[in-house]
């Protein structure tokens, strides 16, 4: 009767709790459906949990559903607006959305947390932020700062280097990206091999790019950049 007009007894927020814990489990282990069912699981039984609409955010962002993501971690920092890893996961949801001004005030506001105990998170976002605006310098320097506390940090080492990249200085932009490529592995995430071969070609070091080119497609036979891996590979090798 009482959860009928709107209210939540006691046992209704510890069988939230275990559906969050459920739903944060299996999403740290990848099962991306199950997970957001016990997720809705629980929003059904604590509505107003922050930490639930923070995870159900991550849950529709890990799916591309970048909207409904939006929605969810806008709440969560509505119901905690101390909750910075929820400000930090808004500010990056919104970078997918386009909405740069508003990410990067989501992203300032996780910065400047003291408290926060993974810092090199906004940082890092405030580096991709800045590079899809295309102001390189700026991204050099969140994602330096990013790497300082996180030197094994795939994506902050690729955007690094494909920062370089953008702004043609190709010396710099080989380290930095055959750096992220021994960090990268382990995700399967290709890119910083694709832009580490264009960078050695770019240079006039063809070996070295036919052989970035040539390790991208054996170790990531089905990667984002295959066939443009292909397609560049004919061109360095005529």
């Amino acid at each position: 009767m009482l959860a009928a007009c709107g209210s939540f007894s006691s046992s209704d927020k510890e069988a939230a709790q275990l559906q969050l814990q459920v739903g944060t489990s299996q999403l740290q282990a990848g099962a991306y459906p199950q997970a957001l069912s016990a997720l809705l699981r629980a929003e059904s039984l604590d509505p107003d949990n922050a930490v639930i609409q923070n995870n159900l955010g991550l849950a529709y962002y890990v799916r591309d559903h970048f909207s409904d993501a939006e929605k969810h971690l806008k709440k969560s920092v509505k119901l905690l607006p101390e909750y910075t890893d929820a400000h930090n996961n808004l500010g990056r949801t919104l970078i997918e959305l386009g909405n740069f001004p508003e990410a990067l005030q989501e992203l300032e506001t996780a910065e400047k947390d003291l408290t926060y105990p993974t810092p090199e998170k906004p940082l890092l976002n405030l580096g991709i932020a800045y590079f899809k605006m295309r102001k390189f310098d700026t991204a050099e320097s969140y994602l330096s700062r990013a790497i300082d506390l996180q030197r094994d940090n795939c994506l902050a080492q690729s955007y690094l280097g494909r920062s370089y990249f953008e702004q043609k200085t190709f010396s710099k932009a080989t380290v930095a990206l055959d750096r992220a490529t021994s960090f990268c592995q382990k995700s399967q995430f290709d890119e910083p091999l694709y832009y580490a071969s264009i960078s050695y070609y770019q240079q006039g070091q063809r070996d070295l790019a036919v052989g970035r080119m040539e390790d991208l497609l054996k170790l990531y036979p089905n990667g984002k950049y295959r066939d443009r891996a292909k397609a560049m590979l004919e061109v360095m090798r005529r």
